[in-house]
C-alpha cells in the first residue's frame, strides 16, 4: 500500500498585529480556521502521517485559548491513529534557555506527537507503516545562526529506511531564497544528503516544489496570507503519496480575502483626485477582506494637498474587515525637493555592524566576536521584533 502524510507549516495561529485592534480576535479565528482544515483532511483520508513544518504559533508564548485548540486538534490526530511530527520554526523557538522550550512541548508531553525540539542536531524516529521502513528526522530552526549560516554545515541527516524524510524550517538557496538577511541551507548541504527522499520544508510562504538530485524538496506554504506582500499567494498545504514514486498535491485552504492596490497619481484627477481614489477603494473592497490602497507617484503640492486621507480612510474601514492606505506620494514644490530613502532598519543595521566585527576581527577573537553578534541579534528580535 501507499504511504500518505499531510505536510503544512507557517499557520501563525496567535498572529499579533497592534493596527488591528478589535479586529484582531476575528482575524485570529479566520487563521485558525484555515490551520484546521489541513487537520480535517489528514482525519477524512485517512493518511499515515502528519508532519507540521513549524510556525504553527506566530509567538514563542501564545495565551491558553489557541493552546487548547492545538492540543485539541493533535488528540483527533492521535485518536485517528495518524503519527504526527512537529518542529520549531523561527517565530516560536526560543533563543536560549531562559526561554525554555517551545510552545510545542505540551503536545509532546500529551503523546500527541513526536516534537523536534533539538536546534543543533536531528532527532531521529523509525516506524514501520505497511511493512514498509519509514525514517522522520527533525530539526527546529536555531536562533542563534548568523546570516549566511548553514544549517546543515557538516552534518549528515539520519536515515537507514526505506523511505528517508527529513523536516526542517529554512530557506533554501537558489531553491526558496530568503526575503531578509537570515540563514539558508546551501543546494550542496542537500546534494551532500542524498539519503533523503524528501525534505519537508517550512519557513517560505510560498508553496515551492524541486528536485535537488533525487531528493524532493517540498514547502507546502501557508494556510494563510501573513501580510500585504502576500496577497498575490494562493494558500494551502500539500498531500504527499508515496508508492513506487514520490507524487504529491497541492490542497488550497479557505482564507480570508486580502488585496493589495498600487495607484499611481498619473491616473488621478487633477481637479478632484479624492473622488478617483474612493471609486478604487469602492471596486477593491470586499466585507470580509483586508485591503491595503499604496498611493505613489508625484503631484504638485496644490493638487496634493486636494486629497481628503480622512475621508479615504473612513471609506476604506466601513467597506472592508481592515483597510490601510500607505502615502508614497510625492509633492512637488518649486524650489524644493523630496528624497526617497530606504528608512531606517535598525535589525538590519546590528547585523551589519556585527559582521564586520567579525570579518575585522582576528582569529582568535572571532569566535567571541560571532558570539556577541548572535546574542545581539537574539535580544532585538527578544524585545522590539514582534
Amino acid at each position: 500500500m501507499a504511504l500518505t502524510m499531510v505536510l503544512t507549516g507557517d499557520n501563525h495561529l496567535n498572529y499579533y498585529n497592534q493596527k488591528m485592534g478589535s479586529r484582531l480576535r476575528d482575524r485570529r479565528t479566520w487563521i485558525g480556521r484555515a490551520w484546521r482544515q489541513t487537520i480535517d483532511y489528514a482525519i477524512e483520508k485517512e493518511v499515515d502521517l502528519y508532519l507540521h513544518l513549524g510556525d504553527l504559533f506566530d509567538q514563542i508564548s501564545p495565551r491558553n485559548p489557541p493552546r487548547a485548540r492545538v492540543v485539541e486538534a493533535f488528540r483527533d490526530l492521535h485518536e485517528a491513529g495518524i503519527e504526527t511530527f512537529v518542529l520549531a520554526g523561527n517565530h516560536e523557538a526560543p533563543a536560549s534557555m531562559r526561554d525554555g522550550a517551545s510552545p510545542h512541548s505540551v503536545i509532546d508531553e500529551a503523546g500527541f506527537a513526536t516534537v523536534f525540539e533539538n536546534a543543533l542536531n536531528f532527532d531521529q524516529k523509525l516506524i514501520e507503516i505497511d511493512g514498509r521502513s519509514v525514517s522522520v528526522a527533525g530539526m527546529s530552526y536555531n536562533r542563534r545562526l548568523v546570516p549566511g549560516m548553514d544549517p546543515l554545515e557538516d552534518l549528515t541527516i539520519p536515515a537507514g529506511a526505506d523511505f528517508n524524510i527529513a523536516m526542517l524550517h529554512y530557506s533554501v538557496e537558489r531553491v526558496a531564497p530568503p526575503k531578509w538577511e537570515e540563514p539558508q541551507i546551501s543546494v550542496n548541504s542537500l546534494e551532500r544528503n542524498s539519503q533523503i527522499d524528501l525534505f519537508a520544508m517550512g519557513h517560505i510562504h510560498a508553496h515551492v516544489s524541486t528536485k535537488v538530485g533525487d531528493s524532493l524538496v517540498l514547502y507546502p506554504g501557508a494556510t494563510e496570507r501573513y501580510d500585504f506582500g502576500e496577497s498575490g499567494h494562493e494558500t494551502g498545504f500539500c498531500c504527499v503519496t508515496v508508492d513506487d514514486d514520490i507524487e504529491f498535491e497541492f490542497i488550497p485552504t479557505v482564507s480570508q480575502p486580502m488585496s493589495q492596490l498600487k495607484l499611481h497619481t498619473s491616473s488621478l484627477s487633477p481637479e478632484n483626485p479624492t473622488q478617483d481614489i474612493l471609486k478604487a477603494v469602492e471596486q477593491g473592497s470586499s466585507e470580509d477582506g483586508l485591503f491595503q490602497l499604496v498611493l505613489e507617484g508625484d503631484v504638485p503640492f496644490e493638487e496634493y494637498i486636494k486629497i481628503d486621507f480622512t475621508r479615504i480612510g473612513d471609506e476604506g474601514r466601513g467597506r472592508n474587515f481592515y483597510f490601510e492606505y500607505i502615502d508614497r506620494i510625492k509633492p512637488l514644490i518649486e524650489g524644493l525637493k523630496f528624497i526617497e530613502t530606504e528608512g531606517l532598519h535598525p535589525r538590519k543595521e546590528l547585523s551589519a555592524m556585527g559582521q564586520q566585527a567579525v570579518e575585522s576581527s582576528s582569529p582568535e577573537e572571532r569566535k567571541l566576536w560571532e558570539r556577541a553578534a548572535q546574542l545581539a541579534l537574539s535580544f532585538y528580535d527578544k524585545h522590539w521584533e514582534r
